[in-house]
């Protein structure tokens, strides 16, 4: 074991333990930094960097290296909180403004003093293997812990915790031959390039082999999931945000809240209800259709940001008006009236309606009644750009207005000429773009995400075709269920823990990865919340007809909370704003040209596919990742290929360190003879503890008669490395490696004979 100060006095490796010490340190600030102030965070980081530069140097006697670090950290602690404005100066330097700083440095010092005592306790310590083991496992268990148990995301700091404990024990090792073998030492420093390629290597493969370990299901819930979950079901509440699937005008998931419904609140997606069907409207419409509410355009990384955010430009619509459509585009459409009549006393915040909505017209019954108070006129507001019809400027539960118990919709269902769409380009689509508003991404927005969406939509070349893709992607790789395991989630990004984590949920998943995919690849996007279609009273009979046909059938469609619909609608330029439903089991109905093609998305790839395949190689058909994959491969093939290949060199490399000098032709005999002993030990050639190199030779002669000649050689040039004052010449040595293929392939093929 090799004392504290004995490594102290090794310059390069208290620089180096510092450093990882550091780095160890700086996965603990980041932790507390969001509990901090940032003047607290400020201060730690500064006063260990100090400590640190005035540790470097060579070691001063105790008394004077604590006066000079002291004085030091005072003069930092005064310029950082001078800098926060925590302290002003004033009056002369002693005693004023000392007894200043005496008085508003605290609390923050306390933090500082803190950690500068465990810096120097922890560099004092871990001058061994065992104890730098010891402390990492407490920190990775640390960090295990408090990312079970609590909210916070913390597989980096474990990632950075393992890189540096793997480095300092790999700088302990290097100090430690230093002190043992100083003239290997020395001869090592020669080859200060191969040394540092080795390390590099060594680190690179634990680190491919880290990033391409599968993602597994955990076999037991976390923790901290699991602990939500029993506060849920104890009656608890959660101070979580409900997701437009999961809540009924609640910003709190208690258990009477958890169901589906229609929600205000998008602000948080994600989180488990339960279906409530509770029925909310009737629709009497001539066609099957989602009953289309309000659309949100700006995603925050955890959901949609409401309407304090992303403001509407409103206008007064008086009931019985045509209402213009700014976005209608160049498609023809089919006038389809729908009247609902609502079955509920919410008060929603928008009137339904199929896309895209023409005029409304109030009914009003007096037999209905809200709240005790017949149902009262109501303000409308037409939002033109997002095709929104809103019930007065502010929407609370107080407001005496009612919501209109009957309505009529008129509304123009777009007919869709997918052959057409499927052919437009970027260019014809968006050159004059006026929606860029809907390419909103947010900073810091996952880039896996769009390197996902970039493999998936590859093969096809125009928007519409990418897009298909991308529905069809979202439709056939992962599962809905209303419970999705949020305990697999560790990514700040909802899509992006949806998409590699999670992998299940429900309508907002797949509606906002979507949106967001789209936009990753340049289509403006927005995400829409209202119901899915519902159901007719003689749906049961209708399951043998064809889906084309139920899609087209009228009638008056039942509406319950479990019918909460969320899903995306697309922009391609002149052709305006089209739906896309990207959840599986789920089928938007949408009306297509008569003269369309029958032509399927497949088929159309295909063509695609081939019009390219003279113009590109065999790796643009896969994708980025599945191409990283294979250069993965092919690269650590080619190092086991040069491992194998040049094991020997690396053998003797190996020897030559050890020694602590170079080797000699001699002594590369004698070594490459006992690894050849070893094998054919291994192969089953036995050798007896009392016998001599030659009595096991002579033996091994006679049972292997066939290899005489070339053990007998071996022996004879074994014999003079080991016992002659003769050298052993480089021609030696040469035939001695050509003797030991011969008596190792023979050996083999003497094995495959028994």
């Amino acid at each position: 074991m090799y004392k504290q100060d004995v490594l102290r006095n090794v310059l390069w490796y208290r620089v180096i333990s510092m450093l990882w010490l550091m780095v160890i340190a700086m996965q603990w600030i980041q932790y507390s930094e969001p509990i901090w102030l940032e003047q607290t965070s400020t201060l730690v980081i500064v006063t260990l960097i100090v400590i640190s530069l005035i540790e470097i140097p060579v070691p001063l006697k105790p008394p004077w290296r604590w006066i000079i670090k002291s004085i030091a950290l005072i003069a930092v602690w005064r310029i950082v909180l001078t800098y926060y404005d925590v302290y002003v100066p004033q009056g002369p330097l002693f005693p004023d403004q000392f007894l200043g700083m005496a008085q508003q440095f605290t609390p923050y010092i306390w933090f500082s003093l803190l950690a500068w005592a465990l810096f120097e306790f922890l560099l004092r310590l871990l001058h061994d293997r065992v104890r730098i083991l010891i402390f990492l496992g407490f920190n990775l268990v640390a960090f295990a812990i408090l990312d079970s148990f609590t909210s916070t995301y913390l597989w980096e700091n474990v990632a950075w915790t393992v890189f540096a404990g793997l480095g300092w024990l790999l700088s302990l090792h290097f100090v430690q031959f230093q002190l043992t073998y100083p003239q290997g030492w020395k001869r090592l420093l020669e080859y200060p390039l191969e040394m540092v390629i080795s390390i590099v290597i060594i680190f690179a493969c634990i680190q491919l082999i880290g990033i391409s370990m599968p993602v597994v299901s955990p076999i037991l819930t976390d923790p901290y999931t699991a602990w939500i979950k029993a506060d849920k079901r104890s009656g608890g509440e959660v101070g979580l945000i409900a997701s437009s699937d999961s809540t009924t005008f609640s910003n709190t998931i208690t258990t009477e809240d958890t169901v589906s419904g229609y929600s205000r609140d998008d602000a948080k997606l994600g989180d488990g209800f339960e279906f409530s069907y509770n029925t909310v409207m009737t629709v009497d419409s001539p066609v099957r259709s989602y009953w289309r509410g309000e659309t949100r355009r700006n995603y925050t990384g955890r959901g949609w940001s409401d309407l304090t955010v992303e403001p509407r430009d409103l206008e007064h619509y008086a009931p019985g008006g045509i209402l213009t459509n700014g976005s209608s585009g160049k498609l023809e459409t089919q006038t389809v009236e729908q009247t609902f009549t609502m079955q509920t006393d919410y008060k929603y915040p928008v009137i339904f309606g199929s896309y895209a909505i023409q005029s409304v017209e109030l009914i009003d019954d007096s037999e209905d009644v809200g709240h005790g108070v017949v149902n009262l006129p109501v303000n409308l507001f037409w939002a033109n750009r997002e095709l929104e019809i809103h019930l007065d400027t502010e929407i609370n539960e107080n407001s005496l207005m009612g919501y209109p118990k009957k309505y009529k919709v008129v509304s123009q269902v777009p007919i869709i000429p997918i052959a057409e769409l499927r052919s437009a380009s970027y260019e014809s689509l968006y050159s004059n773009s006026t929606e860029k508003d809907y390419l909103q991404i947010p900073s810091g927005f996952p880039q896996r995400v769009v390197d996902l969406a970039e493999e998936i939509t590859d093969v096809a070349s125009t928007p519409y075709l990418k897009m298909e893709l991308l529905q069809e992607y979202l439709r056939e790789n992962y599962e809905y269920t209303n419970e999705p395991d949020v305990s697999l989630k560790k990514s700040k990004d909802f899509v992006d823990g949806f998409l590699f984590e999670v992998k299940e949920g429900y309508c907002d998943y797949y509606s906002t990865a979507m949106v967001m995919m789209a936009r990753s690849l340049g289509v403006p996007a927005r995400w829409v919340k209202g119901y899915s279609s519902g159901s007719l009273p003689d749906y049961e009979q209708m399951q043998h007809l064809p889906w084309q046909i139920q899609q087209s059938m009228g009638g008056e469609y039942r509406v319950t909370d479990a019918n909460a619909h969320s899903w995306a609608e697309l922009y391609f330029g002149e052709y305006g704003w089209i739906p896309f439903e990207a959840t599986s089991g789920y089928s938007a109905s949408i009306l297509t040209t008569k003269d369309d093609s029958e032509e399927t998305l497949a088929e159309v790839l295909l063509e695609e596919a081939g019009k390219n395949k003279q113009k590109s190689g065999f790796l643009s058909y896969l994708g980025p990742g599945i191409q990283k994959a294979i250069i993965a491969v092919v690269a650590a093939g080619i190092l086991l290929l040069g491992i194998y290949r040049f094991h020997a060199a690396l053998y003797f490399g190996f020897l030559r360190l050890r020694m602590g000098r170079s080797l000699t032709w001699g002594d590369k005999v004698i070594f490459e003879t006992q690894r050849i002993m070893k094998k054919l030990r291994g192969r089953g050639w036995s050798r007896a503890d009392h016998e001599t190199m030659r009595e096991s030779f002579q033996r091994w002669t006679l049972e292997q008669p066939q290899l005489s000649e070339p053990l007998n050689l071996l022996l004879l040039r074994f014999e003079k490395a080991n016992y002659s004052p003769d050298a052993v010449t480089l021609e030696e040595w040469r035939s001695v490696q050509d003797l030991t293929r011969q008596i190792l392939k023979g050996s083999s093929n003497a094995v495959r004979r028994t």
